[in-house]
């Protein structure tokens, strides 16, 4: 299953409201796969927590690490950039989101996501999370 970046989020910087849910998405998961740019997305989230919410610099390490602990594989976006942006300009949708759909569809699964915008435009490669 792939991942996106916010559940990975909610669930490890234990976001009230959003924790239960990405948790137990993340342990009911065989496998979960990411692009590599989940970590980029991830570091700018953990940043603005850091920055916006008082978190400390440490725990943000941690968080980084422990998502990394999580995944079980991680897809170069040099394999997927070029479906990704045909996704994104056809979809009218930002390149960065589709990464993650372009990895769903090169493994033939499905990505779990709070983002309805993502899931509006590509249902039947979304499993919305709410």
């Amino acid at each position: 299953m792939i991942i996106d970046t916010m559940v990975f989020a909610y669930a490890l910087l234990h976001v009230e409201g959003k924790y239960d849910q990405a948790i137990a998405a993340l342990a009911s998961t065989d496998q979960i796969v990411v692009p590599d740019s989940l970590f980029v997305e991830l570091g700018n989230v953990v940043w603005q927590w850091i920055k916006f919410q008082q978190l400390p610099l440490q725990t943000g390490l941690d968080t980084m690490r422990d998502a990394e602990s999580l995944i079980d594989l991680v897809i170069p976006i040099s394999q997927i950039r070029d479906a990704a942006l045909e996704l994104a300009v056809i979809a009218d949708h930002p390149f960065y989101d589709t990464l993650f759909i372009a990895v769903a569809i090169q493994i033939d699964t499905k990505v779990l996501t709070f983002d309805r915008k993502l899931a509006n435009k590509f249902s039947d490669r979304i499993i919305l999370l709410t």
